[in-house]
């Protein structure tokens, strides 16, 4: 009876084996997360494999170098079967990995591997979402490639196995840009575009935000924000897009103790399904807001963008209880919110305030510039910063004597966009007499969140009319009208680049008035053009300081208007009127003279 267990037992656990040995031969999947749309992945079989079960149920695989089509390339000498990564057993034809080789070596060492040989993949997809599967794949280890480079060797000592690919970069594409148009309806963008002072810009931040930097979780990404300061941002204007799905839950934060200093909702009243007035009452908190805005310090401010969920938002106070800055807390469990590669993109408007530079200079204070972070468990990494540059140009004008080159004042001009002289620009005297500056409030401006911008009539208010005024010597409202000063000149700052009418309505004392137009087109042949002034604003026809007048010098368009004197009518009763008697009798007289004696030659000849 022992005798005939025994051999039952025996015969147990050979089919036991059987069964093993067949289900080794079955295939399994590989799932590859976090890929990337549009790529290629592609799997290559480096070793078979067997999978066994031991008395205790643990799964153990066995990895057969017999048959690998690399097997001569791996272990090329047939005497050692040397390899610094594998281990070659020649009674089994099993192969295992050296103990301390570092898996990034082995990775770049198997895709060499795979390249030189010039074989096949067993079998290649390309992606049509963030997860790519590969089916029906013998038990084997397997080196796992993309398009974008080597992902991972796996161990398929399961029927399914999971692999992230890490080699996705973030940040990749970063790209600030400024509106310069519109074309079929859509926004064009560029690198700079041109402005008038009051105008308002739009900006744009876009680039690529993966779910790993390496083989390292990403927590969040920051947009990092600078701006001269001549912009002026309207905080309520930002949009921020992942993957194009708008994300309307933003939340404000005043650090620079410029607005209230709290935290506050931003796009509260939006319509928008996801938006925070359709949030339940208990789920609208901050620590539910998709984006977070930071205002830094006047002229900088910081985007944060969460790329993981389970999250809690903490203040950072100082010993007064201030809040001077705040963390963002994940819980382990937290998984990505998007999809990974997702396009980030960020819009917002802002304002080109009354001090902005005038003319080409490239920084000036009218830039704005951007880069973007991304923080894993301990590091940071950065993009590199791009700046854009909105340009403020003006024009100015001398007007003299055609004949005698001598300045003219008094000359007055109406400012005009268009050649028919009916689209006006309206401008604002500034401190220094002949110099206007366009009124920013000729176009309508929203309300601010941000920090409060400088108008023009903030800066030149106090100065309004006293340079300015109407035949009764009153003071004239913010007009399009300009006057030339006793040094033949006047200036107009604050204008977009572009095409500019001066129409002049009235001549100097004396002389005619244009019949057409002066053009200017702002922006172009830019030159210096000076003035000499007080300090009370008053200024002097003089070319060069004279101790008393400051050279002020503005880099603009500018010409030459010249100006010729009209008839002179003598005035009644004076000395012209009795020469021109005199000299009306003599000719009178002569030309009686003339007829007469014209007369008899006549009767003589007849």
């Amino acid at each position: 009876m022992k005798k005939l267990l025994s051999i039952l037992l025996v015969l147990t656990m050979v089919l036991s084996l059987g069964i093993t040995a067949f289900a080794a031969e079955e295939t399994g999947t590989i799932t590859v997360t976090n890929a990337t749309k549009e790529r290629e992945y592609k799997a290559y079989k480096i070793f078979g494999a067997t999978i066994s079960t031991d008395v205790n149920g643990k799964t153990a695989v066995s990895y057969i170098a017999d048959g690998s089509p690399y097997f001569d390339e791996i272990f090329p000498d047939t005497t050692t079967y040397d390899n610094r990564f594998f281990v070659y057993n020649t009674s089994t034809g099993t192969v295992t990995k050296k103990e301390g080789v570092n898996d990034a070596d082995l990775i770049d060492y198997l895709t060499k591997l795979v390249q030189d040989s010039g074989l096949a993949a067993n079998k290649t997809i390309t992606a049509d979402s963030d997860t790519v599967t590969f089916t029906d794949m013998p038990y084997g280890y397997y080196l796992i490639t993309s398009s974008l480079g080597s992902t991972v060797t796996i161990n398929s000592n399961t029927p399914n196995v999971s692999v992230i690919d890490k080699n996705q970069k973030p940040g990749t594409g970063f790209n600030k840009l400024i509106q310069t148009g519109v074309e079929n309806g859509e926004p064009t963008w560029g690198e700079s575009n041109s402005a008038n002072i009051g105008d308002e810009v739009t900006y744009k931040i876009s680039f690529e935000a993966t779910n790993y930097d390496g083989d390292k979780k990403i927590k969040y990404y920051q947009i990092h924000d600078e701006k001269g300061e001549a912009i002026w941002a309207e905080f309520d204007s930002f949009k921020v897009t992942v993957d194009g799905k708008e994300l309307p839950r933003g939340y404000y934060l005043d650090l620079a103790n410029l607005d209230n200093g709290n935290w506050e909702f931003l796009n509260e009243d939006s319509n928008h399904p996801d938006s925070w007035r359709n949030l339940p009452a208990d789920k609208k908190t901050r620590d539910n807001a998709q984006w977070y805005l930071v205002h830094l310090g006047e002229d900088e401010f910081r985007i944060t963008i969460p790329w993981l969920n389970k999250r809690t938002l903490k203040d950072v106070t100082n010993d007064a209880d201030e809040v001077v800055s705040y963390s963002l807390e994940f819980e382990d469990d937290s998984t990505f919110e998007f999809t990974s590669p997702s396009l980030v993109e960020i819009t917002y408007k802002a304002v080109i305030e009354a001090d902005a530079a005038i003319g080409n200079t490239t920084h000036g204070n009218r830039f704005n510039k951007a880069y973007a972070s991304w923080t894993s468990e301990h590091e940071t990494g950065y993009t590199t910063p791009e700046e854009v540059v909105t340009y403020v140009y003006g024009i100015g004008l001398l007007k003299d004597d055609i004949a005698t080159s001598v300045n003219l004042a008094g000359a007055q001009f109406r400012v005009y966009k268009d050649v028919a002289c009916t689209d006006p620009v309206y401008l604002l005297p500034t401190k220094i007499a002949g110099v206007y500056i366009v009124d920013s409030h000729n176009t309508p401006l929203a309300t601010v969140s941000g920090t409060g911008k400088d108008t023009t009539r903030d800066l030149y208010a106090a100065y309004l009319g006293n340079y300015l005024t109407n035949e009764e010597g009153q003071p004239v409202e913010q007009n399009n009208l300009v006057v030339s000063q006793k040094n033949g000149k006047l200036v107009i700052l604050g204008l977009k680049a572009g095409t500019y009418y001066l129409e002049e309505v009235k001549a100097p004392s004396g002389y005619n008035a244009l019949t057409q137009p002066v053009k200017f087109e702002a922006g172009k042949d830019i030159r210096p053009f000076s003035i000499f002034a007080k300090e009370d604003g008053s200024v002097a026809d003089i070319q060069q300081t004279d101790g008393v007048h400051t050279e002020i010098r503005y880099d603009l368009t500018h010409t030459v208007v010249h100006n010729s004197q009209g008839v002179v009518l003598p005035s009644t009763g004076g000395e012209g009127t009795f020469w021109l008697i005199t000299v009306g009798t003599l000719l009178a007289i002569g030309f009686a003279v003339f007829l007469i004696t014209h007369k008899k030659m006549s009767v003589y000849n007849d």
